[in-house]
């Protein structure tokens, strides 16, 4: 029991590593964006509202971090003043925000939920991967307290355990192809809205994999964890 109480005590500590781990990068990589996106879509909300007050509804969406097929030279003004110094400035992603005539009897809050993308399904699946991440911190809370219970209570590792750790995983891989698949969409978007300049996007359907790998080791994990359990339980059974 010493044993199992030890294995169980390693694990805490992993579990709990990794939750500190996942949390503080969701923390640094949503929190920035979803502050900016806030205040963003605040401005977009307001400038809606008043189109539609006005009697002149219009449809105003972002296409976010739009990726360029080639470097497109910025000027700065003020460069070319300073002495003996080169510096050539190049943008490799844009910021689109697209204003549009909308249906005279459009409703306003049909209008702010295309503010992403100039779609509704942009704006749920943004929503959706905000709450999958949200239910993998909490999945993974839960595991947390359901070790130290195992380690208080000296009883084996609860089962729900590796159907938490199994859905982490799904949700992970989830959350990772739903933000590229709405990223090849605004892409695609602002391919077409910039077709005819001389701006070319790159629509490359684009993966992190790292992420699925990630997600598919939890996976992994979880189903080690399953057979550990069953072939304990079997040995119980043969004793």
């Amino acid at each position: 029991m010493q044993n199992k109480k030890s294995l169980l005590q390693r694990m805490l500590v992993i579990y709990i590593t990794f939750f500190v781990v996942l949390a503080a990068g969701l923390a640094h990589s949503l929190w920035p964006n979803f502050s900016k996106g806030y205040t963003e879509g605040a401005v977009l909300g307001q400038a809606i509202a008043r189109n539609w007050a006005e009697g002149a509804p219009r449809e105003i969406f972002m296409l976010g971090e739009v990726p360029l097929s080639s470097k497109l030279a910025f000027p700065i003004e003020g460069l070319d003043t300073l002495s003996d110094i080169r510096i050539a400035p190049t943008v490799q992603h844009l910021n689109l925000t697209v204003d549009l005539p909308a249906d005279p009897d459009a409703d306003p809050m049909g209008l702010a939920f295309n503010a992403i993308g100039g779609s509704p399904w942009f704006y749920l699946l943004t929503m959706l991967e905000m709450l999958a991440y949200i239910a993998v911190i909490v999945l993974m809370f839960l595991i947390i307290h359901s070790i130290r219970r195992s380690i208080r209570e000296e009883r084996t590792l609860d089962r729900r355990n590796v159907w938490f750790l199994r859905t982490i995983g799904f949700l992970t891989i989830f959350a990772e192809l739903s933000t590229d698949f709405t990223a090849w969409c605004m892409k695609s978007r602002a391919a077409e809205l910039l077709a005819g300049t001389d701006i070319g996007v790159d629509t490359t359907f684009t993966v992190s994999y790292s992420t699925i790998i990630m997600g598919i080791l939890i996976i992994f994990t979880a189903e080690v964890f399953a057979v550990g359990q069953n072939l304990s339980e079997e040995q119980k059974l043969t004793i």
